[in-house]
């Protein structure tokens, strides 16, 4: 049949890519498998609405379509709830090896909790389809939002950075991360709180390198440069594609285009980003400097953690002109109240209602449509696009018995109690005083945004001395007996607290009015808890008491450093690493890309620490020629031309070649395995597509 070139309307073949005579990039004809040696034996599967799959889940709507495959919101009518279910492609799920990487990474991905990002709960199969659920989150994601109201205010664009930052803290600490981190993976529901979805999933098809004959992992406007040139991504990779996101925000527009995905992945490499100001002027400049430090090209010049880019994001949002900062929507309502009257007032109804009618329609025409209308967001607005309203500020609500007490916030006195006032999110300090009859108060309070903290607070009189009497009687009178006891603990130093009340660290000596008592040892999670009856004598009684170490804190340092360290298979973190552990024996595993997993045993009954040599894989080395010309990419990540000869090393195993010549409108494919240590020289004809691969030097 044919594709037709939409500039020089040249009638190119069905499997052509580029123009045969003006080179320009030609519409799929039709979508191109993964292997052309692999036949799809599950089908593809079209759900329709109020259609049952898995025997389990309800279908309700189609939510989108990636390259992982279709995405539905269900009805799970076993737990019933709503939650999204994602059909991963056929031509994916052949693989078994990527399948495997996808159920280990769930198990990775189902312990990050955090209310920014979207839970991930399982991996399944039914009939040969295999599929993914996860939380269902009601609202749009961050790339619509983006189109639908442009760009974004500073103080909207920071309120969602901050909340992905936060996500990715959580993600980080436990050692995940996201690696394909993009508006289209962020939801902003209802509330316009912003979610983080689909982590796990860019590093299980990290290994395959390709969804599609020649199309990359990952999104290429938002990929960092490591990522580009096939490098391990780690946290900072995050953070450059955060930088980016915020870019977009600000000005509307990512700061690399171009026409092919290769293209667009060369100029993160090599081109230094636009100044977001030379697009959006009104972009606060400490924000502009904090954009650009995220998309440094090199890791070490960006910033390292997460926690140091919220730091930054918070700081600037405090700077913020308190009027670019979003307000919610509020409401305004007109209560008329309705009275009965007699039959013998109706007259006076007809002018009341004529004066009421009259004054009312003054009112609504001047002050409430007007006041309607300033707090009215516009729906189509003509120069600026409406931002969803994200609440800034809480309110703290004081109360005491009896009323009338002096409040401080921090320190400042704020009024008396009943008080309710505005504050930003944060934590205070609350003093409630009424002297010189009632005991002072005091307390953390935390406000969160568009809620209301209220603490109600009952005052207690000052003791008044009893004023001096004359003795009844001359007789001596008894006195309550006293009960003293002596606490000491091996090791010293442990938190004593008798009926819940906390009495000092070891050793204490303390007097009791009563003789049976309730004792409490602690001294942090590494030791055992005494909690025990004591019955007491008339006296000193002394206790003493063992602390038994039911913890250790075990520290793991590797050269190189940020291996991923599993304990019993659950993440323990990246080296170097420190944390407690529980006595006993434990199965430890080391892994690092490019280097050997080291497995083994750990007794821990003592503080160990460890430092372990990774050994690093020899690599193989292609040398890489085409004849007359060619783009090279192996597995699927752009490496160069040739001529002149490319030298490319890579892991050991298995890998894709793809040589490409778009003026000449061909491309070939050879699939080589490599040995570690090994050389091997692949040379490609393209006009014939003939290819060799000769081995070079076969060294272990």
């Amino acid at each position: 049949m044919g594709i037709k070139c939409p500039k020089c309307h040249f009638d190119n073949p069905d499997d052509t890519l580029y123009c045969g005579k003006c080179a320009t990039p030609l519409p799929p004809s039709k979508e191109i498998p993964i292997s052309e040696t692999k036949t799809l034996k599950t089908p593809i599967i079209e759900l329709t609405r109020g259609s049952s799959f898995a025997g389990r889940y309800e279908i309700i709507e189609e939510l989108g379509k990636g390259g992982m495959g279709k995405v539905y919101r269900v009805f799970d009518k076993k737990i019933k709830e709503e939650v999204a279910l994602k059909l991963i492609r056929p031509e994916i799920a052949l693989d078994k090896n990527t399948i495997e990487r996808f159920s280990n990474e769930l198990k990775f991905a189902r312990k990050l909790r955090h209310e920014n990002v979207c839970q991930m709960f399982d991996l399944n199969e039914d009939e040969g389809t295999h599929y993914i659920t996860m939380e269902y989150v009601p609202g749009e994601d961050l790339k619509s939002f983006i189109s639908r109201a442009g760009t974004l205010g500073a103080g909207k664009a920071v309120f969602i950075a901050k909340q992905v930052c936060a996500g990715l803290v959580q993600a980080h600490k436990i050692g995940i991360v996201h690696r394909d981190l993009k508006p289209q993976n962020i939801m902003i529901d209802r509330d316009g709180n912003a979610r983080i979805m689909d982590f796990g999933i860019a590093r299980s098809l990290e290994a395959k390198g390709l969804t599609e004959s020649g199309v990359m992992i990952g999104t290429p406007q938002y990929m960092a440069p490591e990522q580009v040139e096939g490098i391990k991504a780690d946290q900072r990779s995050d953070i450059y594609s955060l930088g980016i996101i915020l870019y977009e925000m600000v000005t509307g527009k990512v700061p690399f285009e171009g026409s092919t995905p290769y293209s667009i992945a060369f100029k993160h490499k090599t081109e230094a980003p636009p100044n977001p100001k030379e697009f959006n002027a009104q972009i606060p400049r400490d924000l502009s400097q904090v954009i650009l430090r995220c998309l440094e090209k090199e890791r070490k010049k960006r910033y390292q953690k997460a926690e140091e880019l919220l730091t930054e994001l918070t700081n600037i949002e405090k700077g913020i002109p308190t009027v670019e900062k979003v307000v919610p929507k509020r409401k305004t309502t007109l209560g008329i109240p309705r009275k009965r009257f007699k039959t013998l007032v109706v007259p006076a109804i007809l002018i009341l209602a004529a004066i009421v009618i009259g004054g009312g329609y003054f009112l609504y025409d001047r002050v409430l449509q007007r006041g309607e209308q300033e707090m009215a967001l516009p729906s189509e607005p003509t120069t600026q696009k409406a931002e969803a309203a994200v609440p800034q500020f809480g309110n703290i609500e004081i109360n005491s018995t009896p009323e009338g007490a002096e409040v401080y916030v921090n320190d400042k006195q704020e009024g008396v109690t009943p008080l309710k006032r505005e504050f930003a999110p944060g934590t205070y300090r609350i003093k409630i005083t009424k002297s010189p009859d009632y005991e002072e108060i005091t307390d953390d309070l935390g406000v969160i945004a568009g809620r209301t903290s209220s603490k109600n607070y009952t005052l207690t009189p000052v003791p008044k001395e009893p004023e001096p009497r004359e003795p009844v009687s001359q007789q001596p009178v008894p006195k309550a007996p006293v009960y003293t006891l002596r606490i000491d603990t091996i090791p010293e130093g442990a938190d004593v607290r008798i009926n819940g009340d906390y009495k000092g660290k070891t050793p204490v000596v303390t007097d009791l009015q009563k003789s049976r008592c309730r004792l409490k040892i602690e001294k942090g999670e590494e030791w055992s808890i005494i909690d025990e009856e004591l019955s007491l004598r008339t006296g000193l009684n002394s206790v003493h008491r063992n602390l038994t170490r039911i913890k250790y804190s075990l520290s793991i340092k590797t050269n190189p450093s940020e291996a991923q360290v599993s304990i019993e298979g659950e993440p323990f973190g990246i080296t170097p690493v420190d944390k407690l552990v529980s006595v006993g024996e434990w199965d430890i595993k080391i892994e690092k890309q490019g280097y050997e997993t080291i497995e083994g045993s750990i007794n821990i009954d003592s503080d160990i620490r460890k430092t372990y040599d990774m050994v690093k894989l020899k690599p193989g080395i292609f040398r890489l020629k085409a004849s007359p010309y060619a783009e090279i990419l192996i597995d699927g990540k752009l490496i160069g031309e040739v001529p002149p000869t490319l030298i490319h090393e890579v892991e050991p195993g298995k890998h894709t070649i793809e040589f490409a010549a778009t003026k000449l409108n061909k491309k070939f494919t050879v699939e080589v395995e490599i040995k570690a240590g090994e050389s091997k020289e692949v040379r490609m004809n393209m006009a014939t597509g003939e290819s060799k691969v000769v081995v070079i030097s076969s060294r272990q």
